[in-house]
């Protein structure tokens, strides 16, 4: 961080703070600011110098209480209002940021600080139409400061004018060759570029390793391993172990690692959590908050914690763990999921990946060692709610095209506006111009704001893309869809996707591959044209397609959790035995699952499902069933609890449907008929259709289930307790 100042005179202690600060000896700054209050009384610049060198020592939590001291004695302080903002941002306190920054610039409009951090948090909370602005006030103060260069830039790529974004930012590269933040923000904003090659994103990886190892580094003395031989202690570092994107795949990891292997601890970077927070620390073992503590502090308290692997999930995004990681802490260090492309760092030993997103050749890329898993991650679909997969809304139907009579095909992207490159709706243009009538849909946040849409509407019409046809879209180039694409398949929307010669073009495709659909993965424009226009142009093969689809999905290694947690147990024994010994590996019991600090057997949680149906304590029920999903997304025991609360609550349609998915999920069990006939003669539902499937299917008429009334809830679940443990999940 650059800190602003506005011109004063001021002690000698805080001109030398201010060039010990600006050498970046953050800690001899604070001393030195403290002594300028100690000589001089308290002083608004000693509070400012305080903060900064606190911030550059990474501890906002320092920061914070000074900002909240030197406010007090110094409200109408402008250095401390606009540097306060940016703390506050840290802290993840956006509105008390806002209503600070918002002051700041009202208060002082030619003031270039207050706008760089007004905009900086603009971005945070994903607001680029008005970042932009801010940005813009910033340049117009001092055309070459760096930072409002950056988040210039930045606010340019989320509404997809990435030539523009990518000038503004090598601008702030050459006009701060040496700040980690302008460097970290131009290897992601690289991804996005269609200029940029693998080998390209490994040399700016490179030169940012070296920015961060002439920075202060903490001794890589001998790590104080466990020698006990117990389980492999695995460490996840993230900022985003919240609702975000990475959620999806880490969940269904860690309700399916034997926790007899392997320990999770989680460390967050993050100040913000929520709901899917909650979750991620009830499946690990150990959750460890790191937000607003110094560089040294999270050194100090991760390498205390004694893991054997520790894995970097945010590469060059956000609040990176990669500054912390680069001292060394833990003898095996990987990174997963969060950036695609090369760290570039030298302590980080391994990239976890799969054969598709980087087939053989593609070593180079990396300053890392690849393990190819079978696919790359394991996806869970709606991690946030994942009851609500069973619902309705979530069940594929026929495609939109048959739906809705008119035979017009939709295409559609939900992708950040930064991935529609120029190249992509190039590649959208030739494909609309083939299938006259058809629509596209672009989704994307902010895209209702004036100034995110019109350059949008604007680059449409120059590939030929009429405003008035906007309903769906198609993949992105060169950074493919990764969740979303993922998304869209579960729901059984297919995706044409390019690959290309680096990772991050080849996301889609890992994805594709993963659940057999290899014919919509295409080498070049002209093939991903002829893909999308035969699809468009062939319906029936197109709804095949998309009712085939999760099927697919489910049946396939992006499915797999348990699958991808074996493989990834193996490897980290692999790993992990140079450095200390283990115990003999054998498979533990893997008939539950771990959360809340205990493993829970299928036997205990089945009966605690049948008491807590049996008491209708539906709130809890709820809760233990979104744990048990996270390991078993399909089952068909979280379909009948569902079809038992929807029948308390009233809901009568909802309880047939539950029912009928939980039976497609359990065929053959005739409890859950029973259950289905009772209900439906309690709503008065026509039950002649049933009566035609169970003789059809069984042989059985209507009035011999009848004559055996309706099961209890123990009958259902099959408790006799010890036949609890036979009830298999639909995909474990």
């Amino acid at each position: 961080m650059k800190p602003f100042q506005t011109a004063s005179k001021a002690p000698r202690q805080i001109d030398k703070a201010r060039e010990l600060y600006n050498v970046g000896q953050y800690r001899a700054a604070f001393k030195e600011a403290e002594r300028a209050e100690q000589i001089h009384g308290k002083r608004a610049d000693a509070s400012y110098w305080q903060m900064a060198a606190a911030l550059g020592m990474q501890d906002t939590q320092q920061a914070g209480e000074i900002l909240r001291d030197g406010l007090q004695r110094f409200p109408a302080d402008i250095d401390l209002m606009s540097l306060g903002g940016f703390v506050l941002l840290r802290n993840g306190q956006h509105e008390d940021a806002r209503q600070l920054l918002q002051q700041c610039v009202a208060n002082a409009p030619g003031v270039i600080s207050g706008w760089v951090h007004y905009a900086a948090l603009l971005l945070e909370l994903r607001e680029p139409a008005a970042a932009k602005e801010a940005a813009l006030k910033a340049l117009a103060i001092d055309p070459n400061e760096p930072i409002a260069a950056c988040n210039y830039a930045l606010a340019l790529k989320e509404t997809g004018e990435m030539g523009e974004a990518m000038e503004a930012l090598w601008k702030a590269v050459r006009l701060a060759p040496k700040n980690l933040a302008i460097r970290a923000n131009l290897l992601f904003a690289m991804l996005f570029a269609q200029e940029t090659t693998a080998a390209d994103l490994l040399r700016e990886a490179r030169a940012y390793e070296r920015l961060l190892l002439a920075g202060q580094r903490f001794a890589l003395r001998k790590h104080a391993l466990r020698q006990d031989g117990g389980p492999i202690r695995l460490g996840l570092l993230s900022n985003d172990l919240l609702r975000h994107a990475c959620a999806y795949f880490i969940l269904p990891l860690l309700a399916n690692l034997d926790r007899s292997r392997v320990e999770v601890v989680a460390f967050s970077l993050n100040p913000q959590s929520d709901h899917v927070t909650d979750k991620i620390r009830l499946h690990a073992n150990q959750f460890i908050e790191l937000a607003g503590k110094s560089t040294a502090d999270i050194v100090d308290i991760v390498r205390g914690q004694q893991i054997d692997v520790l894995i970097d999930l945010g590469g060059h995004t956000g609040t990176s763990p990669l500054p912390y990681m680069v001292h060394g802490l833990a003898p095996v260090q990987m990174t997963w999921l969060g950036y695609p492309g090369s760290t570039g760092l030298s302590a980080i030993d391994y990239r976890i990946t799969d054969w598709t997103c980087d087939p053989e050749g593609f070593e180079p890329h990396y300053s890392e060692a690849l393990l190819r898993a079978p696919a790359f991650c394991t996806y869970a679909p709606l991690i946030h709610s994942p009851l609500e997969t069973y619902g309705a809304k979530y069940r594929v139907q026929d495609t939109p095209a048959l739906r809705n009579g008119t035979g017009a095909i939709t295409f559609g992207s939900c992708n950040n506006l930064g991935k529609v490159t120029d190249q992509t709706l190039a590649l959208w243009g030739a494909v609309m111009a083939r299938c006259p009538g058809s629509r596209l849909l672009i989704e994307a946040r902010d895209i209702d704001n004036d100034t995110v849409s019109g350059p949008l509407l604007a680059r449409l019409a120059r590939v030929g893309i009429d405003a008035n046809n906007i309903d769906i879209v198609l993949d992105t180039w060169p950074l493919t869809g990764g969740t979303t694409t993922c998304d869209a398949v579960w729901m059984g929307v297919p995706v044409v996707s390019r690959a290309g010669a680096a990772y991050h073009s080849r996301i889609s495709a890992g994805v594709l591959h993963a659940i057999g659909l290899d014919g919509l993965v295409c080498a070049d424009e002209g093939e991903y044209v002829e893909v999308a226009v035969h699809l468009a142009t062939h319906l029936e093969e197109l709804n095949a397609l998309r009712l085939s689809t999760r099927q697919r999905f489910e049946q396939s290694p992006l499915a797999d959790s348990a699958g991808f947690a074996r493989w990834l147990e193996d490897q980290l024994t692999t790993l992990v035995q140079p450095h200390r010994p283990l115990d003999r590996q054998t498979a533990g019991s893997r008939d539950g699952v771990y959360f809340a600090d205990a493993w829970h057997t299928m036997t205990e949680i089945v009966v605690a499902i049948a008491g807590l149906l049996e008491a209708q304590r539906h709130v809890e029920l709820r809760s233990l069933m979104e744990n048990f999903s996270a390991k078993w997304p399909r089952h068909w025991i979280t379909a009948y609890v569902l079809a038992e609360i929807a029948h308390h609550s009233g809901q009568h349609d909802a309880c047939v449907e539950y029912l009928m998915e939980s039976i497609g999920l359990r065929a053959y069990h005739l409890p859950l008929y029973r259950v289905l006939s009772t209900r439906m003669d309690a709503y008065q539902y026509d039950k002649g259709m049933l009566g035609e499937f169970l003789q059809q299917q069984f042989g059985m008429s209507l009035a011999f289930l009848e004559q055996q009334g309706a099961p209890t809830v123990l009958e259902v679940l099959g408790i006799d307790i010890a036949q609890a443990q036979d009830l298999e999940p639909a995909h474990a």
